[in-house]
């Protein structure tokens, strides 16, 4: 069989982690996120690294993570909303993870990056853009590459995680 790892990938506040919990809980398996790995790694919030290392150190990071997690068994882990950006990046998730895409609409991302109190740290700016337009922006520039590694696409508005949850499992084609 392909895989067994599960990867959830998205954007911010799409409820890759709280879903990735749940899903890891039922399947018995291990659970990493990759935001807490890299504030772990790094002593410091994402947004204080960013500010003195860069975006650009932060995804060769992000990728180093990602690598080291691929090489796991029975494992869901919920990767940073940018970790599709890089190239090979999106060919270790195609290869060595089931990956299921989890989607929100633009007003449904807002609200819940409004209401995370880890936003701040966890989340910093992508751009110089607004709140309201980055999210736009990013999410314009990242779908394509979310359903281009996406085996299974699973929208998160109006929907609990137990419902998200389920979903995901009821579509999985393996378990082991």
């Amino acid at each position: 069989m392909k895989k067994n790892k599960i990867a959830l990938v998205g954007f911010r506040a799409t409820g890759k982690s709280l879903i990735g919990r749940g899903l890891a809980e039922l399947l018995g398996w291990g659970f990493v996120d990759m935001d807490d790995r890299l504030v772990e790694s790094f002593g410091e919030s994402i947004q204080e690294w960013v500010a003195r290392a860069g975006w650009d150190a932060f995804r060769a990071e992000e990728s180093r993570v990602l690598a080291a997690l691929s090489e796991e068994d029975r494992l869901v882990v919920a990767t940073g909303g940018g970790v599709v950006l890089r190239r090979e990046n999106r060919a270790v998730l195609g290869d060595r993870f089931y990956v299921v895409w989890l989607r929100a609409e633009k007003n449904t991302i807002q609200m819940r990056l409004s209401l995370d109190p880890r936003t701040a740290g966890y989340r910093p700016p992508l751009t110089g853009l607004s709140r309201e337009a980055e999210i736009e922006a990013m999410l314009t520039e990242r779908r394509p590459l979310y359903e281009a590694v996406a085996d299974l696409v699973q929208d998160t508005d109006e929907r609990s995680p137990r419902e998200i949850v389920s979903s995901i499992l009821a579509g999985l084609p393996w378990i082991d």
